[in-house]
């Protein structure tokens, strides 16, 4: 990844826009061509664009796997995946987020990717494969922004505590259960990948800003409270997610891209499609420290 200062996308050609997609939180980037090589100062000046707005989004963008997975390396390592998700068998790197008729399923809950390692990824990008007529939209939620709308004396406390967070408060114990019923792709998953801890709120790297970093997918409980007060706490914080003042609906289009910040966002598959066919290809991307 290119370590760069801070430069601004749209003043190095004049026929690159960058279009804020909410107030808030996005920005659709027209007038590149990501299939091509990109310029050192524009690989940096797309670094800071997408932690300045979070997601970012591209238009009629073919891209084959392997440009998918050399555009993305421009935001952090790439290797090959390590989630349960099937793959690219020519690029391993990708994963396959599919919906079919026959295997209907979508990731219709809010969470940020993998928090349930100690250093999570810092990033992804999605490429648009199948899109149903209708439905599918993908949206993301500015936990930057979140944090900043609590009060003072909120945020003070909440820099006070730490979180448990595990896969297996998602549905993965079932799906790896239903793999294999005895047990022991179960029990070595969990021995992989034991329960980690994350600050309540975290700073971004880049931005130095404070974010919220709790999702009711992979958080399991508040340390050092009660049973009952920490349940009652992770509810108002997952709350402020679903303000749509916060978020950015994509409308997904043949060959569209989004690259999001894992650290500073969350994000929610709609499932409103079945059963319509749904397909993209989704590449992670990682940092030595995602939190520095």
């Amino acid at each position: 990844m290119t370590l760069c200062k801070d430069v601004d996308l749209s003043h190095l050609d004049p026929c690159v826009e960058v279009e804020p997609y909410t107030p808030y939180i996005g920005a659709v980037i027209h007038g590149l061509d990501l299939s091509k090589p990109l310029s050192m100062e524009v690989q940096c000046a797309l670094q800071q664009t997408l932690a300045k707005y979070e997601v970012i989004f591209f238009r009629d963008q073919p891209l084959t796997p392997a440009q998918q997975v050399a555009f993305t390396r421009i935001f952090g390592q790439v290797n090959e995946v390590k989630a349960f998700f099937p793959r690219v068998q020519s690029q391993p790197e990708i994963e396959v987020v599919e919906s079919t008729p026959e295997r209907p399923g979508a990731s219709n809950n809010w969470h940020a990717d993998i928090t349930w390692q100690a250093n999570p990824p810092i990033g992804t990008s999605l490429s648009a494969q199948v899109i149903p007529a209708r439905g599918g939209d993908t949206v993301w939620a500015s936990m930057t922004r979140a944090y900043e709308a609590l009060p003072t004396e909120f945020k003070a406390y909440l820099e006070t505590l730490s979180a448990t967070h595990t896969w297996e408060l998602s549905g993965w114990t079932e799906y790896l259960l239903r793999q294999d019923a005895s047990g022991d792709q179960l029990q070595a998953a969990r021995v992989k990948y034991p329960p980690v801890t994350h600050p309540v709120v975290r700073v971004h790297p880049v931005t130095g800003k404070k974010i919220l970093y709790v999702n009711p997918t992979f958080t399991t409980h508040i340390h050092g409270l009660p049973r009952m007060q920490s349940d009652a706490l992770l509810t108002q914080l997952f709350a402020l997610i679903t303000a749509p003042e916060i978020q950015a609906r994509f409308r997904w289009q043949a060959h569209s891209l989004a690259v999001w910040d894992n650290r500073s966002t969350q994000h929610y598959a709609v499932a409103d499609f079945y059963p319509q066919h749904r397909k993209l290809h989704r590449v992670t991307f990682t940092a030595d420290r995602a939190f520095g």
